[in-house]
């Protein structure tokens, strides 16, 4: 059986991911199709065409053969319908190919008329139909009989995507994010497959997604850019009277609930709205601590209210969410632990979390944000509707985008022109570059899913050297004061951190052991923390051995590794994009999929 997930309604962190026979086989983001990071309001069309051009390529599975689809909202659950649904359909409409099929054979009064009729009905799922019809039109294919759609609720496919690809068969699961149809964090229960929902904080008292993202933008920041820079802020900064202000909009000590937010003393009650009306009291509680936004440039020198208000939000974020676990532990009295939300992409509270040592194990969904979702809804259709099941092992890659092959790449690197020296497997060549100081972008494979590079779209450098801190973020456009993680062989991780677990997707922050910061300071935050993938040869062969070749120059099996794209934009998905980035950046050489180009 297949099954294709993809996001709906249109929001940001748009992605599709494909389930065959209980296995997770593709997955890929919007982004980095259009090139907009976060794909703010693209419908994920470039994605979903894709993936109906893998599953032909590789499995000779036709569009005609999809069993189900799997969307990660539940438009029955959704306050403010008739809003998303219009917004939806402008976003549509706006791209012009999908316009010319949708007008093709109708006039605009019969095409209004069949809108409207949509909205009588409540039918707010047709027009997801009338996407993937277009998809497939556009893709030259069969014209599709029945479509099956099934939405399923946000914080739910969040959950799925956390508990079908940890390797537990019982585990409590956390979602926290912004928000889904109304609630920002549920706890779960689930044993053998089966989500029971323990309790749920509705968005207008319980949004830490939000309330991170609405200080984020009093700090200087976007809403969705800004909770990740803030995160690597946050330790320049210091307790002040911001974090007390902060703190007491908390409450801790309600038996009924872990925790919650609140402007006006009232208890949690589940209030419907847009997104205007769950903004509201994150907004005030923001303006509260500064109102307006901070006057300064994150570029230029650090400012003490900026630094401090980081430090603030992150701060209770730690605490609550440390709550959060805690609660959930003593409510749902099981050993395993997994996590999704975009606020479990906050690497530092997942840390906290780790070294409590609550629990036996902890999983967090590589990605964790509304791109993850996909996944979970795709995953949760195929056991839950189909009544298929999942292959449960513990998920320890996330390579799911398009292939490349050796001879696609080999003829983009011939049109380049520039002068490329093919060494294969063999990067010991490039390890040396890195020890000698080179900055070198790392191209191969397919792209991972997610926010994080994992090897086959990373740039690397030597963290032993620390003005590579500022050369990596100059190059990449980046503020200077933020930090750099590194990648590291999976067998010396304990070297280098204190009580480490083997963590490929960089979403879990460790301690350095006394020492390291005079060892690879380009990796070492302010905090002596960094945010480490751990690295086994099966995993992922040729980045094992460009580290361990390193190890082999230096004595360090630990290399600086941060995603490939310049300020502003995606990871690079194609070769083309690859060699594009390296062409105007200030990188040194690339590895290009067995392919070495030096530019000195």
């Amino acid at each position: 059986m297949i099954v294709v997930g993809f996001n709906w309604p249109v929001e940001h962190d748009h992605s599709v991911a494909v389930i065959v026979d209980g296995e997770l086989v593709f997955a890929s983001e919007e982004e980095r199709w259009t090139r907009h990071k976060h794909s703010p309001g693209e419908p994920p069309i470039n994605a979903l065409k894709q993936a109906f051009k893998y599953l032909e390529n590789k499995y000779g599975i036709k569009p005609k053969d999809v069993d189900a689809y799997a969307v990660n909202f539940d438009p029955k659950l959704m306050p403010h319908k008739l809003g998303w649904f219009l917004n939806d359909t402008l976003d549509l409409l706006g791209i012009r190919r999908f316009r010319a099929y949708w007008y093709e054979g109708k006039s605009i009064i019969s095409s209004g008329l069949e809108l409207l009729s949509y909205i009588i009905r409540g039918d707010y799922l047709s027009f997801v139909e009338h996407m993937i019809r277009f998809v497939v039109h556009d893709l030259g294919e069969e014209v599709l009989g029945e479509v099956r759609v099934v939405p399923v609720p946000h914080h739910l496919a969040h959950a799925a995507s956390a508990y079908y690809f940890s390797g537990f068969t019982n585990a409590t699961v956390l979602t926290v994010d912004g928000y889904g149809e109304y609630e920002s964090t549920v706890v779960w229960r689930v044993k053998n497959g089966e989500f029971e929902k323990v309790t749920s904080l509705p968005t207008y008292y319980g949004s830490i997604g939000l309330l991170y993202e609405e200080v984020s933008w009093t700090i200087g920041y976007d809403h969705l850019e800004g909770p990740g820079k803030v995160m690597g802020l946050a330790p320049y900064g210091q307790r002040s009277k911001y974090y007390e202000k902060l703190r007491s909009y908390f409450r801790f000590d309600d038996g009924d609930y872990p925790y919650y937010i609140t402007v006006d003393g009232s208890r949690p009650r589940v209030v419907k709205g847009g997104d205007a009306v769950y903004r509201r009291p994150y907004r005030l509680i923001a303006d509260s601590l500064f109102p307006g936004r901070v006057p300064w440039d994150p570029r230029g020198d650090l400012n003490r209210d900026a630094v401090d208000l980081a430090w603030a939000v992150q701060a209770i974020t730690e605490e609550a969410m440390l709550r959060l676990a805690e609660w959930a532990r003593g409510h749902t009295n099981e050993q395993n632990l997994a996590l999704a939300g975009g606020v479990a992409l906050n690497a530092k509270a997942n840390m906290v979390i780790h070294y409590s040592k609550l629990f036996s194990d902890m999983f967090i969904f590589p990605a964790a944000n509304d791109a993850g979702t996909t996944v979970g809804a795709a995953a949760y259709v195929y056991e839950h509707v189909l009544g298929g099941r999942m292959r449960r092992g513990r998920l320890r890659t996330v390579y799911l985008g398009p292939e490349y092959g050796d001879d696609e790449v080999r003829k983009v690197v011939e049109r380049s022109r520039f002068n490329a020296e093919y060494i294969g497997d063999d990067v010991n060549e490039v390890a040396d570059l890195v020890a000698k100081g080179y900055v070198v972008a790392w191209y191969q494979g397919r792209a991972e899913l997610g926010p994080r590079a994992l090897g086959n779209r990373s740039i690397v450098a030597d963290p032993r050297r620390a003005d590579m801190w500022r050369v990596v973020n100059n190059i990449k456009g980046r503020e200077w004061w933020r930090p750099l993680a590194p990648s590291l062989l999976v067998e010396d991780a304990s070297k280098y951190f204190i009580d480490p677990v083997p963590h490929q997707f960089m979403i879990l922050m460790f301690r350095f052991r006394e020492g390291m910061k005079e060892v690879v300071p380009a990796v070492y935050h302010v905090d002596g923390t960094a945010r480490p993938q751990t690295v086994a040869k099966d995993e992922n062969p040729t980045w094992y051995e460009l580290i361990k070749a390193f190890k082999d120059i230096t004595g360090e099996g630990i290399i600086l590794n941060t995603s490939f794209n310049l300020a502003g934009e995606p990871l690079v998905e194609t070769p083309q994009d690859a060699l594009k980035s390296f062409a105007l950046g200030g990188l040194d050489a690339i590895y290009i999929q067995g392919w070495l180009i030096r530019k000195r």
